[in-house]
Protein backbone atom coordinates (compact mmCIF):
# COMPACT_ATOMS: atom_id res chain seq x y z
CA UNK A 1 0.00 0.00 0.00
CA UNK A 2 1.66 3.25 -1.08
CA UNK A 3 1.32 6.17 1.17
CA UNK A 4 0.22 9.27 0.64
CA UNK A 5 2.81 11.96 2.36
CA UNK A 6 0.28 14.54 4.56
CA UNK A 7 0.14 18.34 3.77
CA UNK A 8 1.90 18.47 7.40
CA UNK A 9 4.82 16.67 6.51
CA UNK A 10 5.39 18.61 2.95
CA UNK A 11 5.39 21.42 5.07
CA UNK A 12 8.28 19.96 7.93
CA UNK A 13 10.26 18.50 4.91
CA UNK A 14 10.58 21.97 3.05
CA UNK A 15 11.86 23.78 6.38
CA UNK A 16 14.15 26.36 5.68
CA UNK A 17 15.24 29.11 7.71
CA UNK A 18 14.23 32.25 5.99
CA UNK A 19 16.02 36.21 6.76
CA UNK A 20 14.63 38.05 4.19
CA UNK A 21 11.06 39.20 3.76
CA UNK A 22 8.83 41.11 1.55
CA UNK A 23 7.70 44.02 4.33
CA UNK A 24 4.14 43.07 4.26
CA UNK A 25 2.85 43.01 7.90
CA UNK A 26 1.45 39.95 9.50
CA UNK A 27 -2.30 40.19 10.00
CA UNK A 28 -3.94 39.78 13.77
CA UNK A 29 -5.60 36.56 11.99
CA UNK A 30 -1.87 35.25 11.12
CA UNK A 31 -1.39 36.63 14.35
CA UNK A 32 -4.27 34.70 16.42
CA UNK A 33 -3.12 31.72 14.91
CA UNK A 34 -0.24 31.33 15.33
CA UNK A 35 -0.98 32.17 19.13
CA UNK A 36 -3.62 29.76 19.13
CA UNK A 37 -0.58 27.17 17.37
CA UNK A 38 1.85 28.00 20.64
CA UNK A 39 -1.50 27.06 22.98
CA UNK A 40 -1.70 23.87 21.81
CA UNK A 41 1.73 22.92 22.35
CA UNK A 42 3.31 19.93 24.81
CA UNK A 43 4.19 21.63 27.77
CA UNK A 44 6.08 19.62 30.56
CA UNK A 45 3.79 18.25 33.48
CA UNK A 46 0.92 20.67 32.10
CA UNK A 47 3.48 23.81 33.67
CA UNK A 48 2.31 25.92 30.94
CA UNK A 49 5.17 27.61 31.87
CA UNK A 50 6.12 29.38 28.69
CA UNK A 51 5.33 33.57 27.89
CA UNK A 52 5.86 34.84 24.33
CA UNK A 53 7.05 38.83 24.02
CA UNK A 54 5.42 39.79 20.79
CA UNK A 55 7.79 42.71 19.41
CA UNK A 56 6.69 45.29 16.87
CA UNK A 57 8.58 48.51 17.92
CA UNK A 58 11.04 48.93 14.99
CA UNK A 59 13.27 50.58 17.22
CA UNK A 60 13.39 47.56 19.79
CA UNK A 61 14.04 45.57 16.94
CA UNK A 62 16.85 47.83 15.37
CA UNK A 63 18.30 47.27 19.56
CA UNK A 64 17.67 43.50 19.49
CA UNK A 65 19.64 42.95 16.27
CA UNK A 66 22.29 45.09 17.52
CA UNK A 67 22.86 42.96 20.13
CA UNK A 68 22.95 39.45 18.23
CA UNK A 69 25.80 40.82 16.43
CA UNK A 70 24.29 43.06 13.82
CA UNK A 71 21.42 40.12 12.56
CA UNK A 72 19.33 42.15 9.91
CA UNK A 73 16.52 40.19 9.50
CA UNK A 74 15.79 40.96 13.00
CA UNK A 75 15.02 44.48 12.39
CA UNK A 76 13.58 43.77 9.13
CA UNK A 77 11.03 40.87 9.57
CA UNK A 78 7.14 41.80 10.31
CA UNK A 79 7.90 40.71 13.70
CA UNK A 80 10.03 39.19 16.36
CA UNK A 81 8.54 36.70 19.10
CA UNK A 82 10.51 36.44 22.08
CA UNK A 83 9.75 32.75 23.79
CA UNK A 84 10.18 32.41 27.83
CA UNK A 85 10.63 30.45 30.74
CA UNK A 86 8.33 31.96 33.05
CA UNK A 87 7.18 30.29 36.65
CA UNK A 88 5.67 34.01 37.94
CA UNK A 89 2.26 32.76 36.59
CA UNK A 90 2.62 29.79 38.54
CA UNK A 91 4.18 30.64 41.74
CA UNK A 92 0.73 33.33 41.75
CA UNK A 93 -2.01 31.17 41.19
CA UNK A 94 -0.82 28.40 43.65
CA UNK A 95 0.03 31.45 45.63
CA UNK A 96 3.66 30.09 46.48
CA UNK A 97 6.54 32.91 48.01
CA UNK A 98 8.97 34.04 45.53
CA UNK A 99 11.89 31.20 45.74
CA UNK A 100 14.51 30.61 43.71
CA UNK A 101 13.56 28.35 40.93
CA UNK A 102 15.04 24.60 40.68
CA UNK A 103 17.12 23.38 37.95
CA UNK A 104 14.46 20.56 36.94
CA UNK A 105 12.12 23.66 35.87
CA UNK A 106 15.25 25.08 34.28
CA UNK A 107 15.33 21.90 32.12
CA UNK A 108 11.87 21.34 31.49
CA UNK A 109 10.78 25.31 30.67
CA UNK A 110 14.23 25.52 28.43
CA UNK A 111 12.43 21.97 26.51
CA UNK A 112 8.90 23.18 26.32
CA UNK A 113 10.42 26.96 25.05
CA UNK A 114 12.06 24.95 21.85
CA UNK A 115 8.82 23.37 21.66
CA UNK A 116 6.72 25.60 21.44
CA UNK A 117 9.25 27.54 19.07
CA UNK A 118 9.21 25.02 16.34
CA UNK A 119 5.52 24.42 17.03
CA UNK A 120 4.91 28.38 15.47
CA UNK A 121 7.63 28.13 12.93
CA UNK A 122 6.16 24.88 11.50
CA UNK A 123 2.82 26.90 12.34
CA UNK A 124 4.10 29.53 10.21
CA UNK A 125 5.50 27.66 7.19
CA UNK A 126 2.12 26.13 6.38
CA UNK A 127 0.78 29.47 6.19
CA UNK A 128 2.86 31.00 3.82
CA UNK A 129 5.03 32.38 6.05
CA UNK A 130 8.51 32.26 7.39
CA UNK A 131 11.29 32.71 9.72
CA UNK A 132 14.06 32.15 11.31
CA UNK A 133 15.21 30.99 15.31
CA UNK A 134 17.46 33.35 17.03
CA UNK A 135 19.41 32.82 19.83
CA UNK A 136 22.87 35.36 19.46
CA UNK A 137 20.86 38.22 21.31
CA UNK A 138 22.33 36.27 24.58
CA UNK A 139 25.90 38.03 24.08
CA UNK A 140 23.44 41.04 25.66
CA UNK A 141 21.13 39.44 27.18
CA UNK A 142 21.14 42.24 29.68
CA UNK A 143 20.41 44.58 27.51
CA UNK A 144 17.40 42.56 25.78
CA UNK A 145 16.23 41.74 29.15
CA UNK A 146 16.13 45.77 30.08
CA UNK A 147 14.49 46.52 26.71
CA UNK A 148 11.89 44.19 27.02
CA UNK A 149 11.10 44.82 31.06
CA UNK A 150 11.50 41.12 31.82
CA UNK A 151 10.85 40.78 35.67
CA UNK A 152 12.54 38.37 38.02
CA UNK A 153 11.55 34.44 37.53
CA UNK A 154 11.41 34.80 33.94
CA UNK A 155 14.11 33.82 31.38
CA UNK A 156 14.35 34.89 27.82
CA UNK A 157 15.04 31.51 25.76
CA UNK A 158 14.78 31.91 21.99
CA UNK A 159 13.77 34.50 19.74
CA UNK A 160 11.92 34.16 15.97
CA UNK A 161 11.74 36.26 12.95
CA UNK A 162 8.75 36.15 11.24
CA UNK A 163 7.79 37.29 7.57
CA UNK A 164 6.40 36.72 4.54
CA UNK A 165 9.48 35.03 2.91
CA UNK A 166 11.14 37.13 -0.13
CA UNK A 167 11.29 34.34 -2.60
CA UNK A 168 14.02 36.08 -4.18
CA UNK A 169 16.14 35.01 -0.98
CA UNK A 170 14.79 31.41 -1.39
CA UNK A 171 17.83 28.68 -1.59
CA UNK A 172 18.72 24.94 -1.97
CA UNK A 173 18.03 23.31 0.99
CA UNK A 174 20.88 22.98 3.32
CA UNK A 175 21.97 18.82 2.95
CA UNK A 176 21.48 17.25 6.03
CA UNK A 177 23.99 14.38 7.92
CA UNK A 178 22.92 10.79 6.66
CA UNK A 179 19.87 9.75 8.39
CA UNK A 180 21.14 6.59 10.31
CA UNK A 181 23.87 8.95 12.21
CA UNK A 182 20.42 10.59 14.24
CA UNK A 183 18.75 7.34 14.85
CA UNK A 184 19.51 4.24 17.53
CA UNK A 185 17.46 1.13 18.24
CA UNK A 186 17.01 -0.32 22.07
CA UNK A 187 20.85 1.41 22.97
CA UNK A 188 23.39 4.25 21.62
CA UNK A 189 24.97 3.19 18.51
CA UNK A 190 28.23 5.52 17.09
CA UNK A 191 27.24 6.02 13.89
CA UNK A 192 29.90 8.36 12.95
CA UNK A 193 32.01 7.21 9.89
CA UNK A 194 35.00 9.25 8.24
CA UNK A 195 34.09 8.53 4.76
CA UNK A 196 30.55 9.43 5.28
CA UNK A 197 31.70 12.42 7.23
CA UNK A 198 33.69 13.37 3.73
CA UNK A 199 31.25 12.58 1.43
CA UNK A 200 28.69 15.06 3.29
CA UNK A 201 31.72 17.69 3.12
CA UNK A 202 31.61 17.30 -0.42
CA UNK A 203 27.83 18.14 -0.24
CA UNK A 204 28.09 20.87 1.94
CA UNK A 205 31.40 22.34 0.33
CA UNK A 206 29.15 22.54 -3.20
CA UNK A 207 26.10 24.13 -1.39
CA UNK A 208 27.96 27.03 -0.07
CA UNK A 209 29.51 27.15 -3.25
CA UNK A 210 26.73 27.06 -5.40
CA UNK A 211 24.14 29.53 -3.10
CA UNK A 212 22.98 32.27 -4.79
CA UNK A 213 23.57 34.12 -1.93
CA UNK A 214 26.38 34.68 0.59
CA UNK A 215 28.32 32.35 -1.36
CA UNK A 216 31.61 30.91 0.35
CA UNK A 217 34.41 29.03 -1.03
CA UNK A 218 36.54 26.34 0.58
CA UNK A 219 33.53 25.88 3.37
CA UNK A 220 31.87 23.04 4.69
CA UNK A 221 30.34 21.35 7.96
CA UNK A 222 33.52 20.37 9.52
CA UNK A 223 34.97 23.71 8.75
CA UNK A 224 31.80 25.74 10.07
CA UNK A 225 31.16 24.01 12.93
CA UNK A 226 34.49 24.26 13.91
CA UNK A 227 34.75 27.80 13.39
CA UNK A 228 31.73 27.99 15.87
CA UNK A 229 32.87 25.81 18.44
CA UNK A 230 35.92 27.57 18.73
CA UNK A 231 34.30 31.53 19.04
CA UNK A 232 34.83 33.30 22.37
CA UNK A 233 33.58 31.65 25.38
CA UNK A 234 31.19 34.02 26.25
CA UNK A 235 28.68 32.02 28.50
CA UNK A 236 29.71 34.10 31.62
CA UNK A 237 27.14 36.69 31.31
CA UNK A 238 24.67 34.08 30.70
CA UNK A 239 24.95 31.43 33.72
CA UNK A 240 25.36 35.29 35.63
CA UNK A 241 22.03 36.58 34.31
CA UNK A 242 20.16 33.16 34.67
CA UNK A 243 21.29 32.91 38.20
CA UNK A 244 19.85 36.51 38.68
CA UNK A 245 16.53 36.21 37.43
CA UNK A 246 15.96 33.06 40.08
CA UNK A 247 17.30 29.64 38.09
CA UNK A 248 19.12 27.48 40.32
CA UNK A 249 22.56 25.90 37.98
CA UNK A 250 23.69 23.82 40.82
CA UNK A 251 22.47 22.51 44.28
CA UNK A 252 23.07 25.76 45.94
Amino acid sequence: MELKMSETLKVIEHHQSMRNYTGRLLTEEEVSNLQDAMLQTSTSCFLQDVTVIRVTDREKLEVIAKCAGGQEHIANCAEFWMFCIDYTKLQKSVALPPSKIPFKLLYSGLNDVALACQNVLTAAESMGLGGVIIGGYKKQIDVVSELLKVPYGILPALGLCLGVPDENFREEQKPRLPKHWFFSENEYQDPFDENELAQYDEKMAEYYKNRQHQAKEDMNWTKASKAMLSGKNDGGLLVRYIKEQGFILENE
